[in-house]
């Protein structure tokens, strides 16, 4: 029996415990003709949507519009999504004027000439679904390579149909796994982030500052401090991080490649997901029965980083996220200073909000794997404080003028070293040549 399969063979023992944990009995005492028969009617018994194409293999555009459907439904059954009335517009226009002036003082880097906004939750969805897509399809359409990486070189000719016929289930099950926890993760997320790049990377596609007012209405509900005071606040936080990401050009294109090269390296816990994969009846199997088992596999579906390249891409994305927020905490402190008393206690507010566990803080987790930690960030806003004293404003903003002048980890641990140093020597490594390709530079 020759072999044409596409997605290279199971390991055989691998196989039959998987065999045995979807209900098929004892595999080892199943020959070749029985296994393929039992096969043969879970496909033609309710489970065949698992068994070769599903819609969304079909038509991938449809099933990314039905995903930010059900993700803008779960935010709006969470919390409700109201239209926004023109005096919170207004609002949102007129106060991000003032952080602009305010930024201007203490910054080399220009407006993006763009006018602020307030959007509602299912907009921030809509204009940030691109990059969402962008990030994360790479995630489904490597779950059938995670597969084939997975698989040992042990199988024999004899076990190829059947890998052939169980590969496209598991393939189409771990993708609607997959894309039942995106619509939920994006739903939560759309119904907590406050502005339109809070969560660290622009996914808008645009250089617009904008603000979520029914999540900020929510998050200030339990704080000590003026609403006018908290909304103005965020604005220089939003304003001063999009003047970053517009006057710095390679920056977010690096974060993305950094990013796709993280996504590319994922291993998926096809383990977890078999053990929690046993229904009652197989033959009844529905899309239902296999949706629910993201739920069940929660926290573990992605295996942890552990090779050297998937640590040393999170590392260079805990810096890198890092050095942007602890930039935008740095000069938010400097422009507000001199005009609210209460900055540094709202400073301290944003601090404990992103080193909770929630929907903004968490979405790379849930959706990548990728766990990037909080604790860099005091270090990051002292280093920027340090290069600023020794070097001016447009100093330090000039150290994102490349990405080889920017701080290491190392330099977070010292930041006066570096600051008094310098480092403008250029530090390039096979990572870095590998994402230069990525970018076309």
């Amino acid at each position: 029996m020759s072999s044409n399969n596409p997605f290279g063979p199971f390991d055989f023992e691998q196989l039959k415990k998987m065999l045995e944990q979807l209900g098929l009995g004892d595999a080892s005492q199943l020959n070749l003709e029985d296994l393929l028969a039992q096969v043969s009617r879970m496909g033609q018994a309710g489970g065949g949507a698992m068994f070769g194409m599903t819609n969304a293999d079909r038509d991938p555009d449809a099933a990314w519009r039905t995903t930010l459907a059900a993700a803008r439904q779960i935010a709006a059954e969470a919390g409700g999504d109201p239209e926004l009335t023109p005096p919170e517009r207004a609002a949102v226009v007129d106060t991000e004027r003032l952080a602009q002036s305010w930024l201007s003082a203490v910054t080399s880097f220009q407006e993006t000439g763009r006018p602020a906004r307030a959007i509602t939750r299912g907009a921030w969805l809509e204009e940030t679904g691109d990059g969402w897509r962008a990030v994360v399809e790479p995630i489904i359409n490597g779950i059938a390579e995670a597969l084939q990486r997975g698989a040992a070189a042990g199988a024999t000719e004899e076990t190829d149909p059947l890998t052939q016929m169980l590969a496209p289930m598991l393939r189409s099950s771990a993708s609607l796994i997959y894309r039942d926890r995106l619509k939920r993760e994006l739903g939560r997320v759309a119904g907590d982030v406050l502005t339109g790049t809070e969560i660290g990377f622009n996914l808008l596609g645009s250089s617009d500052v904008v603000m979520i007012p029914s999540n900020v209405a929510a998050f200030t509900r339990d704080l000590d401090a003026s609403d006018n005071d908290v909304v103005l606040y965020l604005l220089v936080r939003e304003a001063a991080r999009q003047r970053l990401f517009h006057n710095v050009g390679w920056l977010a294109p690096q974060l993305s490649a950094l990013l796709g090269h993280f996504a590319r390296e994922i291993t998926i816990d096809f383990d977890a997901l078999s053990e929690n994969f046993r229904p009652e009846n197989l033959t009844e199997l529905s899309l239902e029965d296999v949706i629910a088992v993201g739920e069940s596999v929660r926290g573990s579906f992605f295996q942890p980083a552990s090779t050297d390249t998937q640590v040393e891409i999170l590392e260079r994305l805990e810096v890198l996220l890092a050095l942007v927020e602890g930039w935008v905490s740095h000069v938010s402190s400097r422009a507000t200073a001199p005009w609210m008393p209460n900055a540094p206690q709202l400073d301290e507010v944003i601090h404990r909000r992103r080193a909770s566990a929630s929907p903004v803080t968490s979405v790379f987790k849930e959706l990548l794997g990728l766990d990037l930690h909080p604790r860099l960030l005091r270090d990051a806003k002292n280093l920027w404080a340090a290069v600023e004293h020794h070097r001016g404003p447009e100093g330090r903003d000039a150290v994102w003028g490349h990405p080889d002048l920017l701080p290491v980890r190392t330099d977070l641990a010292d930041p006066l070293a570096f600051a008094a140093q310098g480092h403008e020597e250029a530090r390039e490594d096979d990572l870095d040549a590998e994402l230069r390709k990525l970018l076309g530079n």
